[in-house]
């Protein structure tokens, strides 16, 4: 009676682990991410980042830092908590950290997205293949729409049109730089 137990237990969790990685693979690859082209250089950006992914929408601060071939994310709440961490070195996401309500979030996609938006020339990097082209405020990648956007006044609005989601990036002055002032002057 134990081994039937025993047998049906782990014949369910056999079952729920490929059920759980099956669903990880309906959502598919970002495509537009990897870059044959990608350059080491020095790279540093904040921004407040809002997005709205299905019924949860989070708000935080977002710091690249790229030095060298590893560009380096790092999200804050408002208030401080890491909610994640990662690294793209021009092929990959790495996702290193992330807090449990991130778990599910498509981050091949948010990255390609915000790299899109924020980093200078990414689409160009993607030009030699012949599969990303920007046509007014949509992104096409192999000929299918997948990311409109739209700039206004230091606000940048996504919208991904194969996860759907939206995110709207406002830039954040650098406070860590040195203003060359002070409380003491």
């Amino acid at each position: 009676m134990k081994l039937k137990l025993c047998l049906k237990t782990i014949s369910w969790v056999l079952a729920s682990a490929l059920l759980c990685s099956a669903c990880q693979s309906w959502i598919p690859k970002a495509q537009g991410l990897a870059t044959p082209q990608w350059v080491a250089q020095n790279y540093q950006r904040q921004d407040q980042i809002e997005v709205q992914w299905k019924t949860q929408s989070f708000s935080f601060l977002l710091y690249q830092q790229q030095q060298g071939q590893s560009l380096d994310m790092l999200a804050l709440s408002l208030t401080g908590q890491q909610l994640f961490k990662l690294s793209f070195d021009g092929q990959k996401v790495k996702v290193e950290q992330r807090i449990e309500p991130m778990k599910l979030l498509p981050f091949d996609y948010v990255v390609r997205d915000i790299l899109y938006a924020t980093y200078p020339n990414f689409a160009a990097l993607h030009a030699a293949q012949n599969t990303v082209i920007q046509k007014a405020d949509t992104i096409y990648i192999q000929q299918q729409p997948v990311l409109k956007t739209q700039q206004n006044e230091g606000v940048i609005e996504l919208d991904n049109l194969q996860v759907p989601y939206q995110m709207v990036i406002s830039a954040v002055s650098n406070t860590l730089e040195d203003d060359q002032g002070g409380i003491d002057d």
